[in-house]
Parts: structure tokens; C-alpha cells; sequence
């Protein structure tokens, strides 16, 4: 696999980490979970779903990993994480900024012993300014960037986006700089630190928006699915009462549209010769369209307007998007696996596609210090000194190891 022979020390929480090393894990490389003792991951105590004491939230975003149950803030389990650091080659964190330096392992500690290492930081606002050290998560960075200013109905109230995506976007491009980086040593054999944020994800999503409210002097509107710069491009009502999205962002498409509904008197009226006007007049427009659309179901006005080539898509709730759309079926977006304790569940898989070496599915979401004794001996750490490190409580195993009850469902 691409990233075969490379390992991960991650010592990342919840989501933006979590994720960008799952990336990583699809494409081969050891991920090596190294959790806090009592309750590992925070993620493992979130969400209301769990399967047999185990987090849903945790297992959708921690597969082909290892988990080692780790007291990174005694003395002893500073040094276990040091000696796997000699010879890692990646670290990713996501605690507060100076949290690893406090804790003895950062970037300047690690690279004296290991000067080749990548050391990858993803925190909410940056490792430095203002902001550095608030406490916050994805919908936090969402308000400070504008995201949720400019999301919500018009003259409505600013709304949260559906999904973490700021957290998502520092995942990606947290990969992506390990995976540079990588490339980088290999031709020079150099290691560096990679810094990225939610924050910076998150205003780097919203382009090409940036150039339009600087060019302008003010902040998008709220416009609900609408388009500040686009129409028609929003949701439309049929006459079952269910939505569709039309987008008609070229004059092509905008032509199509008048030319199926009969209206090819649209196209010359000087209200929506094109689409500068058509903005202008949005309410106009969008007003005869409603009129129109309302008349039949939203299915017929899908299909329709894709065969007069309109971008164009039923609004469907999440549940029925991932268990029986037929394009997302066909593009095996959806993972099954058997857990050891949850039993059988499911991922969605890599986005990336890549048909040389494609990603993997090859361990399940780790049990809590599933790994703790494999990944030690794997280290050199020989069984005497594992005993003692799990007799004192520095290192610990999982409720497999020990024949624990599972926890009933909740």
C-alpha cells in the first residue's frame, strides 16, 4: 500500500486528528492510537449510541489503528512514548497549544532524538495568537469564521452547519501536509513540524466568497439553499410537498431550464437577460419558477430537468443517502466490518481513489488498549519490562485481554 512501512504515533482526540489519521491508516500506514489510561479518546465517551459500551461516534472515525493505553504525564510513560519516538516516523496532536511541550514530548524534544520525525499539530484557532488558547470544537470556529453568519434562512438566525466540516477540512489537510512531508524527506531526508487549524480550513472553505465580501465591503446574506451570486440555485418546492435543489449557474443551463418549462421568454426579458440581472431580480424570478414547480411532483421535476441537461437532485434525508441512493451504493461508500465487541457495523470509506493502490479496510475501531502489549513487544520493550509497566499502571490492557463483562447496550 502507499503508505506501507510508515508509523503514526497519534496521539489526537474527537474528530479533526482522528480522522486525518484514519485517512492515513486507509492508505497503509500503522497507526498507533496512543490513548490516555481511564477513559482513552474522548470520543469514546460522546455521542447517545453505543453498541456494547463502545461509541459509535468513536468507531466512525478510528479504523486501521492500534490502540495503546499510555500514561503520557508520569515520568515512566514519558519515556515508553520517547523510545517509540526514537524510530516513528509521523506524531500528530490535537491538544490545546503547549499541552504535548508541557508534557515532555513535543517537536523540540522529539527531534532530538529523532531528527527525521514529522511532527503534525491541528488545534482549533493556530499554535499562537489570541485565540490560541480558547477552549473550543468545530461549531465554535464556525462562528468565529463566518461560516454560521452566512448559513440560515433569510432574515432568519445563524444556523450551524449539518456537519463538522471545519473539522473535516483540518483532517484533509492535515493528510495532506504528512503526506508532503513524507515526500519531502524522502528526497532530502529532512523532518519538519506541520501546523493547520479548523480555523484555517474553515476560511479556506469558504473561497470563492473571500474575494467577493472584500471586493464588496459586506457580508454574505443568509440566504437559506439560495446563491448570493447565482439564479435560480436553491431548493424548490413540488407538489407532494418534497424539495429539489436546481442549479443553474451557466447560461446554458439557465437556457435549458426556460426551454423545458416552456418559457423561452425568460431568456430575452430584461429582468433575466443574464444572470447579473437574474440576481437583481431574484424574488421576481424565483417567484415564477415557484409557481411552476409547485404544479407537479419534485421527482417528475428531477427527472425532467435532467434530461434537458439541468443540474439538478432531490433533497433526501441522510438516512435514505446512505442506504439506498444508487450512486452512492455504486461508489461503495459505505463500509461493513465486524467489531470484536460492537459486532457488525459500518464506516464510510476513503474518499480518495487510488486504482493502483486503493485504500483498506484492515482493522476494525480499536478496542481501548487493544494493542498495549503487541505494539510494546513490537518496540523491543522486552516481557519483564512490560509486566512491570502494566503491574504499575503505566501502560494498560483492554477489557479482551482482561475477559471484562461487556457493557450492556445503551
Amino acid at each position: 500500500m502507499p503508505l506501507s512501512g510508515y508509523t503514526i504515533l497519534d496521539l489526537s482526540v474527537m474528530t479533526a486528528g482522528p480522522v486525518g489519521t484514519m485517512l492515513l491508516g486507509d492508505l497503509g500506514a500503522d497507526v498507533i492510537k496512543v490513548e490516555e489510561p481511564a477513559r482513552g479518546d474522548l470520543a469514546r465517551d460522546l455521542g447517545n449510541q453505543f453498541v456494547n459500551g463502545e461509541s459509535v461516534q468513536f468507531m466512525s472515525q478510528n479504523r486501521n489503528k492500534r490502540s495503546l493505553r499510555l500514561d503520557l504525564k508520569s515520568p515512566a510513560g514519558k519515556a515508553v512514548f520517547l523510545r517509540m519516538a526514537k524510530t516513528a516516523d509521523v506524531i500528530v496532536e490535537n491538544f490545546r497549544p503547549g499541552t504535548v511541550d508541557r508534557l515532555g514530548i513535543g517537536y523540540e524534544a522529539v527531534r532530538t532524538i529523532n531528527a527525521q520525525i514529522i511532527y503534525a499539530s491541528a488545534s482549533a484557532f493556530g499554535q499562537s495568537g489570541p485565540y490560541a488558547a480558547w477552549p473550543a470544537n468545530d461549531p465554535i470556529v464556525q462562528a468565529v469564521a463566518g461560516l454560521m453568519d452566512m448559513t440560515g434562512e433569510a432574515g432568519g438566525l445563524p444556523v450551524r452547519l449539518g456537519a463538522p466540516l471545519p473539522d473535516f477540512g483540518a483532517a484533509a489537510m492535515m493528510a495532506l501536509g504528512i503526506s508532503t512531508a513524507l515526500l519531502h524527506r524522502e528526497r532530502t531526508g529532512l523532518g519538519q513540524r506541520i501546523e493547520t487549524s479548523l480555523l484555517a480550513a474553515a476560511l479556506f472553505s469558504t473561497i470563492p466568497r473571500d474575494g467577493e465580501t472584500i471586493r464588496s465591503g459586506k457580508a454574505p446574506s443568509r440566504l437559506g439553499s439560495g446563491h448570493p451570486t447565482m439564479v435560480p440555485y436553491r431548493n424548490y418546492e413540488g407538489a407532494d410537498g418534497k424539495y429539489f435543489f436546481a442549479a443553474c449557474f451557466t447560461e446554458k443551463f439557465w437556457s435549458n431550464l426556460c426551454r423545458v418549462l416552456g418559457r423561452m421568454d425568460l431568456v430575452t426579458d430584461e429582468r433575466f437577460v443574464n444572470n447579473t440581472q437574474r440576481t437583481i431580480n431574484r424574488d421576481l424570478l424565483d417567484a415564477i419558477l415557484e409557481d411552476t414547480f409547485i404544479k407537479q411532483p419534485a421527482a417528475y421535476w428531477v427527472a425532467t430537468l435532467s434530461e434537458a441537461d439541468v443540474p439538478c437532485a432531490a433533497v433526501q434525508d441522510y438516512h435514505t443517502a446512505l442506504t439506498t441512493d444508487p450512486q452512492i451504493k455504486h461508489t461503495g461508500a459505505v463500509l461493513h466490518f465486524e467489531h470484536p465487541v460492537a459486532g457488525p457495523m459500518t464506516n464510510l470509506a476513503n474518499p480518495l481513489t487510488l486504482h493502483g493502490t486503493p485504500a483498506e479496510m484492515r482493522r476494525p475501531p480499536p478496542v481501548l488498549g487493544q494493542h498495549s502489549e503487541e505494539v510494546l513487544r513490537e518496540y523491543g520493550f522486552s516481557p519483564s519490562e512490560i509486566d512491570e509497566l502494566i503491574n504499575s499502571g503505566i501502560v494498560k490492557g483492554s477489557r479482551l485481554q482482561d475477559d471484562a463483562k461487556v457493557k450492556p447496550a445503551r
